[in-house]
């Protein structure tokens, strides 16, 4: 190996150890985990990453699975926080040797080059490297060396990917230009080079730039949309397919630009939707739902829909050799073979765990009833032009049916299972579009679908079961106008999916489950007992029954379940008696370790949320006690190295939120458990670093619900608690990643201080005040509404228990505080947060004088009347202030300052 030239010259005897352990690495008889600890220890040593650097891009005589090893290395040490030590020598010669290896002929060096120069920008920003753009720039030129723009494209993709912003930064003064400004064009000039991988490199970099609509896109979006259309029919399918997926962004992004090509581009679109390349067609199918979605006038389709629509129908029927049915029919005959519940699992066939929601004070959307990630993997033409269809029927209603009701009535009775099949998914997909037009045959549609659940193919019991759920929504009143559904019809599809449930094909019970839980979630708290009943005994034996590849299903279900009857969970004795044992039995049966905890916690914090706690109360000790040794156990795992943190964040995260749930469940009596464990020294731990945010997040939220619960275990406590708080709200930690942290750390200081005397919360108060006015102040564009609101309502209690060392500040922040706190919705908390208000404002009338508008505006936002003693507080500081300015001859004036409204509500609630 020779050394590119610098001040920094490696030592060789370093070189050939790291070479050394690279090469055991690539041995699969070595000890991996003795060579990556090696690796990992020499992490400490002065210029590491200078050292991989130096092996990847100028190791010409090593392989290049070496190379790009040192490579991955190299970036997932400038990646790590921090970073390990590097000099400026050594750092100088990584960035030279990096784009050398941009130009290297191996491609799969260059992509590991192009990984490791955005991690490098994200460590040193775009601006200490003068180098890279005009490296870039010049290797996009249409006569660079063909590897040399291929790996210039390709970085390029990437900064965009993870370094948007800074691309679009302008250097020092009037004339400073963008990186964008130089790449960009360059990149589009190659639309035209005569390789096809250059093309399609080209058309996926300026794709993803449209997304944040730089400004060169701005100027320049016609030249773009015309590059794009003049590689509308390129030979090569990866340029067609990025052309469709480019077409089909521009039109949510810009669809006035494609307004008067519309016609041209459904034509091209329809064409696309059937290319011989799946990939092609996937994204044309795209357009579809984008064109309802987001076109200007979608009617534009109309006159297409009878050649759109047999093309998505034709699209839904499985091809001869699926994958998903060479699974299902594979699962079929295992199952009959072994036997239910028995039928062979590989580890590899289990998916890794992806919590549903985050807890706590923080806001979060609810989880799908698949894992996100496996849907996206699976995501076909098939699907896509089922959802096409749905979209297509919400659009255009039952102008559709007499389109693709004869298709569909034909391939009903054909003796091919795939055309019954596709049939009844499209019915399924139209179920929400159609209502009009299907509302009259529901009750045959129903009697259709039925029999189906029981056929012998498997995806046909699939389809049949997610259609009848589709079709819930009308038995449960959901669609206005909709015949009624006889009970017994309702009670039949119950049972019939119920039943599916245990059915003997994981792929089924997987189906099943969702199903049962979309019913759920539609029917929710209308579902009779007798149907409760049924659910939760079918979901209790699928506990009990399924193999691990489907339990995680039956897990989300009952979550879902618990989540929509709520109470009536615990009420109803033979739902509550049937799944409380099994979930419990398996909560204290599954060793520490074990996969299935993680998706059997979340599912019992939601069973635990929805239970009254006397329900809860058999269960409460050991479940509490096992939870509280899995964080204990976490923690020291993680601590030891004898956990990977993200693995023992989950557990964390997991049993944390359970905890929480069961102390909302079981209010004061959890006190009792609380003083006899070291949960408070746990989770006080977790609320601050080195927990990464999720279990900070988890953290947050118990101490906020123990706070509500047993304030007196945490009041000894408010000082670190406090401090944790305050860490996690300084500016610099408020970052995309960490805001739910965030959230529930300023909500779970207010439940905490609220129920603390002024004495106790003084010495914390200026902390926390700083962070609180920190975050009012930083504007409604800067950060999240739900973390100012947080902030406002918490700030309040603060002030309610303790206004004498908040009142010396208040002229700083009362406007700011008070134009939150009038959005936050009606509540104790609001009421906690508008009396704090009044006693920081009640010594000293200067503050509310100078925020007369916006105070006067809180005062008057209550949507109901709220209770008698923040009415009573409220009215007094109105009516010293009305006192103050009549005797300054200011009354008139300052009421006119309002609007009508407020001027209104006030005289009406207060009398002023």
């Amino acid at each position: 190996m020779s050394s590119p030239g610098s001040d920094w010259q490696p030592s060789p005897g370093i070189v050939n150890e790291l070479v050394g352990l690279l090469l055991e690495l690539q041995n699969p008889s070595s000890n991996q985990s003795q060579v990556l600890a090696r690796l990992d220890a020499a992490r400490g040593s002065p210029d590491y990453t200078g050292y991989l650097a130096f092996i990847f891009s100028a190791g010409e005589g090593l392989s290049l699975e070496v190379r790009q090893t040192a490579g991955l290395l190299l970036k997932n040490g400038l990646t790590a926080s921090p970073p390990p030590p590097i000099s400026r020598q050594a750092w100088a010669q990584l960035q030279s040797g990096l784009l050398r290896m941009l130009r290297h002929e191996a491609r799969p060096l260059r992509h590991t080059a192009g990984t490791c120069v955005a991690a490098a920008v994200g460590v040193a920003g775009l601006p200490n490297w003068p180098e890279l753009v005009p490296s870039l720039a010049g290797a996009l030129a249409p006569e660079a060396p063909l590897a040399a723009t291929e790996g210039a494209l390709d970085t390029l993709f990437k900064l965009t990917e993870e370094h948007p912003r800074a691309l679009e930064e302008r250097g020092p003064g009037d004339a400073g230009a963008a990186p964008n400004d130089t790449l960009l064009p360059a990149a589009l000039r190659l639309f035209a080079h005569p390789s096809p991988g250059v093309r399609a490199g080209a058309v996926a970099a300026l794709n993803l730039a449209a997304t944040g609509m730089p400004a060169f896109l701005c100027e320049a979006m016609d030249d773009y949309l015309q590059g794009l259309f003049g590689l509308a029919h390129d030979g090569e399918p990866t340029v067609r397919r990025d052309v469709c997926a480019g077409l089909v962004q521009a039109l949510t992004l810009a669809p006035e630009r494609l307004q008067s090509s519309l016609p041209q581009l459904i034509e091209y679109m329809l064409g696309s939707t059937q290319d011989g390349d799946e990939a092609v067609a996937i994204e044309s199918c795209e357009f579809w739902s984008a064109l309802c979605e987001y076109g200007d006038d979608a009617t534009v389709l109309r006159p297409f829909l009878p050649r759109l629509l047999p093309v998505l129908l034709s699209n839904m029927v499985f091809e001869e050799h699926d994958d998903e049915v060479a699974e299902a029919e594979a699962a079929e005959q295992g199952a009959a073979a072994a036997g239910f519940g028995h039928a062979a699992e590989r580890a590899a066939d289990i998916k890794p765990f992806v919590g549903r929601t985050g807890g706590g004070g923080g806001e979060g959307d609810p989880g799908d009833e698949d894992s996100e990630d496996e849907e996206v993997a699976r995501w076909n033409l098939r699907r896509c032009s089922a959802s096409a269809l749905d979209m297509l029927s919400t659009t255009f209603g039952d102008e559709l049916l007499p389109i693709v009701l004869p298709t569909i009535h034909q391939r009903l009775q054909e003796h091919d299972w795939r055309a019954q099949e596709a049939s009844i998914l499209a019915l399924g997909a139209i179920s929400q579009g159609c209502t009009t037009g299907l509302a009259p045959h529901l009750q045959d549609l129903v009697g259709m679908l039925l029999p189906a659940t029981a056929s012998p193919r498997p995806m046909v019991r699939c389809i049949a079961s997610w259609a009848l759920a589709r079709y819930s929504r009308w038995m449960f009143g959901c669609v206005p106008g909709s015949s009624t559904v006889p009970q017994a019809t309702v009670t039949t599809v119950v049972q019939t999916l119920a039943q599916r449930c245990l059915d003997a094909n994981p792929v089924v019970q997987k189906a099943a489950c969702g199903s049962l839980a979309t019913l759920v979630e539609l029917g929710g708290d209308g579902l009779p007992p007798s149907e409760l009943a049924a659910i939760a005994a079918a979901l209790a034996a699928a506990v009990q029954r399924y193999g691990r590849r489907t339990l995680r299903h039956a897990y989300d279900a009952i979550a879902t379940l618990a989540e929509r009857v709520g109470g009536a969970l615990g009420v109803e004795g033979a739902a509550r008696d049937a799944l409380l044992p099994p979930l419990f039995s398996r909560l204290l049966g599954l060793p520490d370790g074990d996969p299935e905890l993680l998706p059997l916690l979340e599912c019992l914090t939601a069973v635990a949320q929805a239970c009254p706690g006397q329900v809860l109360d058999r269960y409460a000790e050991p479940s509490f006690g096992r939870c509280v040794g899995l964080v204990a156990a976490a923690q020291a795992g993680v601590a030891s190295g004898a956990l990977e943190e993200e693995e023992g964040a989950q557990i964390q995260v997991c049993a944390l939120d359970f905890v929480a749930g069961l102390v909302e469940s079981l209010g004061p009596s959890v006190e009792s458990l609380v003083g006899n464990s070291p949960l408070l020294d746990l989770a006080q731990r977790a609320c601050s670093p080195p927990s990464p945010p999720d279990v900070r997040q988890a953290a947050f939220a118990l101490v906020g619900d123990l706070a509500a619960a047993c304030a007196p275990h945490l009041r000894p406590r408010l000082r670190q608690l406090a401090g944790a708080a305050v860490e996690q709200l300084a500016p610099p930690c408020i970052t995309g990643r960490t805001i739910s942290a965030c959230n529930n750390a300023a909500w779970a200081m207010g439940e905490l201080t609220v129920r603390c005397t002024g004495e106790e919360v003084a010495p914390v108060a200026q902390g926390l005040l700083e962070r609180y006015v920190g975050i009012l102040q930083a504007g409604a564009g800067q950060l999240p509404r739900s973390l100012r609101e947080n902030a406002a309502i918490s700030l309040g209690r603060l002030a309610l228990v303790c206004p004498g060392p908040l009142a010396p500040h208040a002229s700083h922040f009362v406007a700011q505080w008070c134009s939150v706190l009038a959005g936050v919705r009606d509540g104790e908390e609001k009421e906690h947060s508008v009396r704090g208000l009044c006693a920081l404002l009640a010594g000293d009338a200067g503050p509310a004088l100078q925020a007369f508008v916006p105070l006067c505006a809180v005062l008057a936002s209550w949507k109901a009347i709220p209770g008698a003693e923040v009415l009573a507080e409220s009215a007094q500081l109105l009516q010293g202030l009305k006192a103050q300015l009549q005797a300054m001859s200011q009354w008139d004036a300052a009421m006119r300052s309002l609007s009508p409204a407020v001027a209104q509500k006030l005289a009406a609630v207060y009398g002023v």
